[in-house]
């Protein structure tokens, strides 16, 4: 580095580095620091802890929403654009015989009445979590709509999740996820972490620029898929979607990445402790 000289002095006081990642100990070598001071614990944020819900709150949860028994594609904190593209992926995954539904969870949730409108044009029953239990709001017309409807069904074709702190629990549902912002015109993308760990099948687009270390260890592993427009995103979802080998593979690409890349945290801790007891 042309100009180490200068960041030398500032390393003198600091007496351990514990880098997120390989390559983050390689740019701290290259300010200047001594190799015998730098450590890869790796990244704090991957230790996430996730209550796993049972089969019978799974079951409950898929309920709730109105999602029948088929798959599910989670569109993970989309925006504006992205909500459109998903659907059509719903749309023509079904033309082609697969049994799939849609679940959306917007980043911001006070959208709920844009993309109320947006579904209303579509022709596709639809439910919003933040008006309870689609069961529930079903039975409260079941009986009056029996007569006249026989056939009546709580199950939807789009569930919207527009309630706040409920994303893992959704993500558990999940066959495939597309992770949101990631799509033009947005920047930054939302967060993979939590999708990964839970082992899911995931897409995203050109532009996770917000988690761009965490994107290259899950494309590095083979974990993710990356979708560079939104007609990409519909041509990739709908294959994916029938194609469980495909799917299993990235899975299987999620576990190993997760089993690589956790217990940072213990092993952050673990040079704390011996900095305190030495």
């Amino acid at each position: 580095m042309q100009f180490g000289f200068l960041l030398r002095p500032l390393t003198k006081g600091i007496t351990r580095v514990l880098c997120a990642s390989k390559r983050d100990e390689q740019r701290f070598k290259t300010l200047g620091f001594p190799p015998e001071r730098l450590q890869t614990t790796g990244n704090l944020k991957l230790d996430v802890d996730i209550p796993a819900l049972s089969p019978q709150e799974l079951a409950q949860l898929r309920r709730e929403l109105g999602l029948g028994d088929g798959l599910v594609l989670l569109g993970s904190s989309t925006w504006p654009g992205e909500e459109e593209a998903l659907l059509t992926a719903l749309k023509t995954a079904r033309e082609r015989g697969l049994k799939v539904s849609l679940l959306l969870v917007p980043r911001h949730a006070e959208r709920r009445e844009e993309l109320r409108g947006l579904l209303e044009k579509t022709g596709l029953k639809f439910h919003f979590r933040s008006e309870g239990p689609c069961f529930a709001k079903a039975s409260a017309v079941a009986k009056a709509m029996a007569d006249r409807s026989p056939g009546h069904s709580d199950i939807v074709d789009v569930a919207v999740g527009d309630t706040t702190g409920e994303l893992q629990k959704f993500t558990q549902l999940a066959d495939l996820v597309f992770v949101g912002k990631s799509l033009a015109p947005h920047d930054g993308g939302q967060t993979p972490v939590e999708a990964a760990i839970l082992e899911k099948p995931l897409l995203h687009g050109p532009f996770m620029t917000n988690f761009r270390e965490i994107i290259r260890s899950l494309t590095e592993a083979g974990a993710v898929r990356k979708v560079e427009t939104h007609d990409e995103l519909i041509r990739v979802a709908v294959e994916l979607l029938g194609d469980e080998a495909q799917r299993k593979s990235l899975t299987a690409s999620a576990h190993e990445w997760h089993e690589a890349n956790r217990g940072a945290t213990e092993r952050t801790l673990g040079v704390i402790r011996s900095y305190l007891l030495s």
